[in-house]
């Protein structure tokens, strides 16, 4: 009896901490979280009409570390794979907060210049490039693009520091007009090779959409 009550109070203690720190996370942290898994569920729905323009879509995956000697790992929220190419596609969810905007030649959110952001992005389309040349046709590499979600950026689409940025309902019309490198019968095996290469970042393999 001594040792379940002993038990039922460090039971309880645990219980209470863990209240406890639920109770002191900020809620910035929380409301981060949720608009980073919003904006990326809204870019997976907004690039599923692509598949009739031959493309397919890979969906939280990584270039795991040491994978490729000298490539630091890669997080991929989408890969879009097609008759246009290979594109390493970046969500951001800015609907709430402070607006973004194009300034001259910068991309702002309110005040803060989001270029490291655009540099990030373009430097982790070109490791991913280096990483998977082994598979891709001669001449294609990774093109990074910016998918915002916001309630107006002008004028978008818009290319800064190497990165294609747009809106999620600009996608279909950009995507439509670009120039074709491969033939879909390739487009689709380079997929399916890359499916294989890429694991899920999540540890469980994602559905291909």
């Amino acid at each position: 009896m001594t040792r379940h009550a002993y038990f039922g109070v460090g039971f309880a203690v645990l219980v209470a901490l863990a209240l406890a720190d639920l109770a002191y996370t900020k809620p910035g942290h929380v409301s981060l979280a949720g608009r980073r898994a919003s904006g990326e569920a809204a870019t997976a729905k907004a690039i599923k009409p692509l598949r009739f323009q031959g493309f397919t879509a890979l969906h939280d995956r990584r270039l795991a570390a040491g994978a490729v000697p000298g490539i630091p790992p890669v997080d991929i929220e989408h890969l879009l794979v097609g008759p246009a190419g290979v594109f390493l596609l970046d969500s951001k969810n800015w609907t709430s907060g402070p607006r973004p905007q194009m300034i001259g030649d910068s991309l702002f959110v309110g005040m803060d210049n989001r270029e490291e952001t655009l540099k990030l992005l373009d430097l982790e389309a070109r490791n991913l490039t280096t990483a998977l040349r082994p598979n891709l046709p001669r001449g294609v590499k990774v093109e990074p693009v910016l998918v915002v979600h916001a309630k107006d950026l002008r004028p978008t689409p818009r290319f800064l520091d190497g990165v294609t940025i747009l809106l999620p309902e600009q996608l279909p019309s950009v995507f439509s007009q670009m120039r074709q490198v491969m033939t879909a019968t390739q487009a689709a095996k380079l997929a399916d090779a890359l499916d294989a290469l890429l694991p899920a970042r999540s540890g469980d393999r994602p559905v291909r959409k």
